[in-house]
């Protein structure tokens, strides 16, 4: 039986020093999505989404990178984005569009940390995503993120997704398997 692997996309602040103590907890959450068989999903950029790929990877995780760039020379020199996920897409579409196939491509969506395009990656998650989808937030993680929450109250819209925050990247990782697993259980019976 083929059982389809879990995409998780990171997504946070591409500006965020790699040494900080929100990037050692990027690092836990990719490390915690390879060791549960999950994919990490980025916009191929440094930072925090660029922590998670690499705690990923030293897992033994797999990492694909969407990028902005139209080609590898693009991605390196205009972007100067490191290229050392396993997978790396190029769009072609710059930052904007480059967010809407990273965002709908995954089967989750999580945010830490982030600035405007961290917003609107979580705008196209908010408004994309369907029931089986799942949002988690890294609480305490500062920034725009910490903030995601007070946007979906004000909102006046009940998210259609699963949608949740935990200050502890393990667990967050850990019920983001499990309450996609519960959707995806819930729509096979």
């Amino acid at each position: 039986m083929f059982i389809q692997r879990l995409k998780i996309a990171v997504l946070g602040s591409a500006r965020e020093p790699e040494n900080s103590e929100i990037s050692k907890k990027a690092f836990k959450l990719g490390q915690e999505i390879a060791r549960q068989g999950g994919i990490v999903l980025t916009g191929g950029c440094p930072g925090l989404p660029h922590s998670a790929a690499i705690g990923a990877r030293v897992s033994g995780g797999l990492t694909l990178a969407v990028s902005p760039a139209l080609n590898r020379t693009e991605h390196l020199e205009r972007y100067c984005y490191p290229a050392d996920s396993d997978i790396i897409m190029f769009t072609g579409m710059g930052n904007k569009g480059r967010n809407v196939i990273l965002v709908r491509s995954a089967d989750v969506a999580i945010f830490l940390g982030g600035g405007i395009g961290t917003l609107n990656e979580f705008t196209i998650a908010f408004d994309d995503f369907t029931p089986e989808n799942v949002i988690a937030i890294l609480s305490g993680s500062g920034r725009l993120s910490d903030f995601f929450d007070q946007i979906v109250a004000k909102s006046g819209r009940v998210p259609g997704m699963t949608f949740f925050k935990e200050d502890d990247p393990v667990l967050l990782v850990q019920k983001a398997f499990e309450r996609f697993s519960q959707k995806i259980n819930r729509n096979l019976k």
